[in-house]
């Protein structure tokens, strides 16, 4: 004989309200104005990483709630309030641990087509300076870096030239002219 399975429950669809809506989407942005004003400050993704691992455990554990309450559209409101105690808890921390905000250093250079190049000193600076910056190039160090490593290595003639005259400074870099082996010399 075969036990029979007993039939699940329908699930209720929970469709909150007009007004509902307005308050979850309210509290969301207060928490993404919120962000934002950190994220300026301390750099994206930066302000986790400055503090211990069970407070970050914690957060990153009250940030799961907020997003399942954002995916139920339930409990939003009060999940976006201890959410932002979290946050402040976080920045708290940071500062107690000695840990300064980003300060938007850069180091910059005139690029041969007139506009201007701003390097940062981390990753993080990236964004801060370019929000205070829109109209310059920037980048980080270690993007430069980057850069730099793979234009070098298909340029070995570079290498060369700073190896043998050490203190020699690039002033213009040409790139290679074409030739056509199509021309009219008949040789």
């Amino acid at each position: 004989m075969v036990a029979k399975k007993k039939p699940k429950p329908n699930k209720i669809y929970y469709a909150p309200s007009q007004g509902a809506m307005r308050r979850m989407q309210e509290a969301i942005h207060r928490y993404d104005d919120r962000v934002s004003q950190l994220e300026a400050k301390w750099g994206v993704d930066r302000l986790i990483w400055l503090i211990d691992g069970s407070l970050r455990d914690r957060f990153e554990a009250q940030m799961d709630r907020l997003n399942k309450a954002i995916e139920d559209q339930h409990d939003v409101e009060h999940q976006v309030e201890v959410t932002l105690r979290g946050v402040d808890a976080v920045e708290r921390a940071a500062i107690e641990a000695g840990v300064q905000p980003l300060d938007g250093g850069y180091i910059e250079a005139a690029m041969p087509d007139g506009r201007v190049l701003a390097v940062t000193r981390t990753d993080y600076e990236v964004s801060k300076v370019k929000r205070e910056n829109r109209e310059m190039v920037v980048f980080s160090a270690s993007e430069v870096a980057k850069i730099l490593q793979k234009y070098l290595d298909d340029a070995a003639a570079i290498n060369a030239t700073k190896d043998l005259w050490p203190g020699a400074i690039i002033e213009k870099i040409k790139t290679p002219i074409e030739t056509k082996l199509d021309d009219s010399i008949p040789f």
